[in-house]
C-alpha cells in the first residue's frame, strides 16, 4: 500500500458522531461496487467456504445485485443450502474495498434471465437466457463493511477497521466495527 495516501488529520471513527452517516456511506459503497464489476463470492455448503471470482451484473438502488450462473452450479447449490454468502469488491487503485454481507436467492424466472444478461456469457451458456442452464444469484445485502482511502473511510493511520452499516427496518444504520483485543485474543474492542 503506498505511502501518501491522504490521511486525515484525526482518525476516522466509523461509529463516532464525526464519521460519515450511514446514507453516505451506503452512497459510497454502491459507487465503488458499481465502479468494479468484479468481486470475490463466497457461499458455504455447510463444511467449508466456497470463494470464487465473479461478474455482477449491476446494482439497484437498494444494494441489490446479481450474478449469472448455472442452476447445476457449486454456487447454485450452496444457495439453496445456506442462503446467507459474502461478496468482496476492491478498487486498488483507490484502495478501496466493500465487503457486502447478503441473503442469496436463485432466481430462475424468464424476465430475471433477460434482465441479467450479457451476449459475452453465450460461451458458457450457449442456448442464452432463455435456456434451462442459466439462472441468477440475487444477492441483497443487509451489512456492509467499507474502506476507502481516497474518501478516507479509514482510521489513521492505515485503516486498521472498516466503517460498517447494517440494514434494518428502518433502513441503514451506522454500526461499531470491532476487533479483538491484543496478540492472541480475549475480549472485543470496538473502533
Amino acid at each position: 500500500m503506498s505511502t501518501d495516501l491522504p490521511l486525515p488529520a484525526e482518525d476516522f471513527t466509523p461509529s463516532g458522531p464525526a464519521g460519515p452517516g450511514a446514507g453516505s456511506l451506503f452512497a459510497a459503497a454502491l459507487r465503488l461496487v458499481r465502479a468494479n464489476p468484479y468481486g470475490f463470492l463466497t457461499t458455504y455448503d455447510g463444511l467449508r467456504p466456497h470463494t470464487r471470482l465473479v461478474e455482477h451484473l449491476g446494482v439497484g438502488e437498494d444494494g441489490s445485485l446479481h450474478v449469472g450462473t448455472s442452476p447445476r452450479s457449486r454456487k447454485a447449490a450452496d444457495v439453496a443450502r445456506q442462503p446467507r454468502v459474502t461478496y468482496a469488491v476492491e478498487d486498488r487503485g483507490a484502495a478501496a474495498y466493500a465487503v457486502l454481507e447478503a441473503e442469496a436467492h436463485v432466481e430462475d424466472g424468464l424476465q430475471e434471465r433477460l434482465a441479467h444478461w450479457k451476449d459475452d456469457f453465450r460461451a458458457f451458456f450457449p442456448d442464452g437466457p432463455e435456456g434451462d442452464d442459466y439462472v441468477v444469484l440475487r444477492l441483497r445485502p443487509d451489512r456492509i463493511e467499507l474502506m476507502d482511502f481516497t474518501h478516507q473511510v479509514h482510521p489513521a493511520p492505515f485503516g486498521l477497521v472498516p466503517a460498517v452499516i447494517e440494514r434494518g427496518a428502518a433502513g441503514w444504520r451506522r454500526v461499531p466495527a470491532a476487533r479483538r483485543a491484543g496478540p492472541g485474543g480475549g475480549g472485543r474492542l470496538s473502533a
